[in-house]
């Protein structure tokens, strides 16, 4: 699994070799990239379809700089539903609840908001705070 945060300068490009058989889905948080040939925007989305160890190529469109996340990895082959029965979807609701699901998520959040978010979460699982501060002096909310 591959998860990813790439800033790209305005008309720059960002080439990434992908294993055969992973799924990729790219999230643009600003800015505008070109993945083959379509234009995806601020706070779209795109899946790229797996293909024999095709690589992941993002061009920066749009005369400004672009700051996606990248998601790939094999496929779990596991059955995704969107419904169940009560008693499972009532467990996955307590499950919810009790934060199992990973943290809420607004794309609107700035960085700074997300890793002050991600340390209160961490704190109140007992667990301290996020992963500092970079060599680039970046915050990393990960530990």
């Amino acid at each position: 699994m591959r998860i990813e945060h790439v800033e790209i300068g305005a008309g720059g490009v960002y080439e990434q070799s992908l294993p055969e058989g992973w799924t990729c889905i790219v999230y643009v948080r600003r800015g505008t990239v070109a993945v083959g040939g379509e234009e995806v925007g601020m706070h779209e989305t795109c899946q790229l379809a797996r293909r024999g160890g095709d690589g992941l190529s993002l061009a920066c469109v749009g005369g400004r700089a672009a700051d996606v996340l990248v998601l790939a990895g094999e496929p779990l082959g596991a059955p995704v539903v969107a419904s169940g029965t009560m008693a499972e979807v009532d467990r996955a609701v307590i499950d919810y609840r009790r934060g199992e699901f990973g943290l809420p998520w607004e794309h609107t959040l700035s960085d700074e908001e997300w890793a002050r978010r991600c340390d209160e979460r961490q704190a109140e699982r007992g667990r301290g705070t996020g992963g500092g501060v970079d060599e680039d002096g970046v915050r990393s909310p990960f530990p």
